[in-house]
């Protein structure tokens, strides 16, 4: 049917649109130069330059940057185009239409869902890793008030997260570059954790007085905070998470359920008009909830 076609027609459109970050206000002419808005200043300071997902700058390069992924940003881009393109096509081929862009945007949401769910594993283990590194360097520039020193001495224990960085950083003081400040203020760039960012300015503060070196300790409880805090969360949203979880398969076990039960039934649902919105809106609202879930694995960050 006509209409048919062209609500589909319409649907994909829509789905690129938003996938690429493109806006209907894109097409038009610029009258004058606007304000710049508060929120792309915020997102500098985060580190995310870009306004949509996929864009240049964006969240996509922040945490490819961060977690070392072999792709590159174009490269998933096409990847989440050709499997939006394959979810689009093939409830069209079962005879379900209304599928389509349910099916085609869950699929074209998998490689940015894996690319998060890749950053928040790398952010849980990074604090742990960063939480044992400063304590153990702490502990001995406290004891020596030599920060060389005391990366020397323990970069052997130091995980494989922030052992390179703190390489860096001593073979920069000791061969390149002796003003440890300086030294401290490009670890503190590389390693994106605001507890440590903490750490590297007080440490700073210590090279020129090291009276204040006592103030590293509060700065080690704070990480002490976090993992606490954020043990407690996993537990909380553990049974939310596996109910969530049961629920969206016993909708998709429904499905072959109906069939073993009542043929017809299944038939209504699978070839009917009004089965198949159904059966789209119940994928929708799993697709939702699927998303909704993956972000409670989210890390919990410590802010100022």
């Amino acid at each position: 049917m006509l209409w048919v076609k062209l609500l589909i027609f319409l649907l994909l459109t829509t789905g690129l649109f938003a996938l690429l970050g493109v806006r209907l206000s894109d097409f038009r002419p610029r009258r004058r130069t606007a304000k710049r808005p508060l929120t792309d200043t915020i997102r500098e300071a985060q580190g995310l330059k870009g306004k949509g997902v996929w864009r240049e700058g964006g969240e996509v390069d922040h945490i490819l940057q961060a977690t070392d992924f072999p792709m590159g940003r174009k490269r998933l881009l096409h990847l989440s185009l050709l499997l939006f393109g394959v979810g689009a096509v093939l409830p069209v081929l079962f005879g379900n239409p209304y599928l389509s862009p349910v099916l085609g945007a869950g699929l074209a949401l998998l490689p940015l869902c894996y690319l998060r769910q890749r950053d928040a594993s790398y952010r849980k283990g990074l604090n742990v890793e960063l939480e044992t590194a400063v304590s153990i360097i702490t502990t001995a520039y406290l004891r020596s008030e030599d920060l060389v020193q005391s990366v020397r001495e323990n970069l052997s224990y130091l995980g494989s997260s922030v052992k390179e960085p703190f390489s860096e950083f001593l073979y920069g003081t000791q061969m390149i570059d002796a003003n440890i400040p300086a030294a401290l203020q490009r670890l503190k760039e590389k390693i994106p954790n605001a507890i440590f960012g903490e750490w590297c300015d007080s440490m700073i503060q210590c090279q020129s007085d090291r009276t204040l070196k006592h103030t590293l300790l509060p700065v080690l409880e704070k990480f002490s905070d976090v993992r606490v805090v954020q043990s407690r969360l996993e537990t909380l949203l553990s049974q939310p998470r596996r109910e969530a979880i049961t629920m969206m398969l016993l909708v998709a076990a429904n499905i072959p359920l109906l069939y073993l039960l009542n043929k017809d039934w299944y038939d209504v649902l699978m070839y009917s008009t009004p089965g198949q919105i159904v059966l789209s809106i119940c994928a929708g609202i799993v697709l939702f909830a699927a998303v909704r879930v993956l972000k409670l694995s989210k890390p919990m960050e410590y802010g100022r």
